[in-house]
């Protein structure tokens, strides 16, 4: 949220009250649509006697009016062709394996880091988890100083309490864009605007989000009559801990049919 930032002229909500209703229960709703739409994506080792987690990412899920696919970025799904070569692994979405992703993808762009992927009914019934993937179709870009909100599994959040077993912690932040290109959208934490809550921990300084990439970048929008609604507007590229700050890739490359056309 830059300091340039202000609230909508003679708006309806004021920004005490906007802080007041996210840090309660008007937050957990906007928390709980990002959990039902992303999943964490990991992969082990099978070729060890103890397999370990090599790296991990987060899966956008949505539904067109076509069909169900999975977004990540397109450097995550290198990752794991580059340890599929080199050895025998298992991924998973969530708790549910997926060998045959490969074979699943639709496209995959460079260019924008996003790489799409067929999901069926029968992944989502076995995820584990209240899915809901984004259906409000087709993307849009948000406007800059308005209001999104993203997620995604940092890696340095995730659990394992025994062998194949893991738990991952999900960060959810909503703030305001601060730049919006032709190609990708700009997040950056401010200190001075974030908000108290008894109901999620505040995000430590520099705290390392590798791992969120693939994730969903929401946008709100509103009517003229004040009724607010929700778009995807990007999935996450990178997270930098340094500079506090987030780059999502454009969602509006992204076709019907899960292809990628560039603009």
């Amino acid at each position: 949220m830059g300091k340039y930032w202000g609230p909508p002229v003679n708006h309806p909500i004021s920004i005490e009250k906007a802080k007041e209703l996210l840090a309660g229960n008007l937050g957990d709703v906007y928390r709980q649509i990002l959990f039902g739409c992303c999943v964490p994506i990991y992969w082990f080792s099978l070729d060890k006697e103890n397999p370990t987690i090599l790296h991990n990412g987060t899966v956008t899920l949505l539904e067109t009016p076509q069909r169900i696919i999975g977004v990540t970025a397109s450097h995550v799904l290198d990752c794991y062709k580059n340890d599929h070569k080199e050895q025998k692994v298992r991924l998973q979405l969530m708790n549910e394996a997926v060998d045959n992703l490969l074979d699943r993808l639709i496209d995959n762009s460079d260019r924008l880091d996003i790489a799409t992927f067929d999901i069926d009914e029968r992944i989502i019934s076995n995820i584990g988890k209240n899915v809901s993937p984004l259906k409000n179709w087709p993307p849009q870009p948000p406007q800059e100083g308005r209001g999104i909100m993203l997620a995604g599994y940092p890696a340095c959040d995730r659990f394992e309490p025994r062998k194949l077993c893991a738990n991952f912690g999900l960060f959810t932040a909503l703030g305001i864009a601060r730049v919006v290109s032709d190609e990708q959208i700009t997040w950056a934490i401010d200190q001075e605007f974030l908000i108290s809550s008894k109901r999620v921990n505040p995000l430590p300084p520099n705290h390392d989000l590798g791992g969120i990439s693939g994730g969903p970048l929401i946008s709100w929008f509103e009517t003229p009559n004040y009724i607010s609604y929700y778009k995807l507007s990007g999935i996450i590229s990178q997270a930098n801990r340094t500079l506090e700050n987030v780059i999502a890739r454009r969602a509006d490359f992204i076709n019907d049919d899960g292809t990628i056309t560039l603009k």
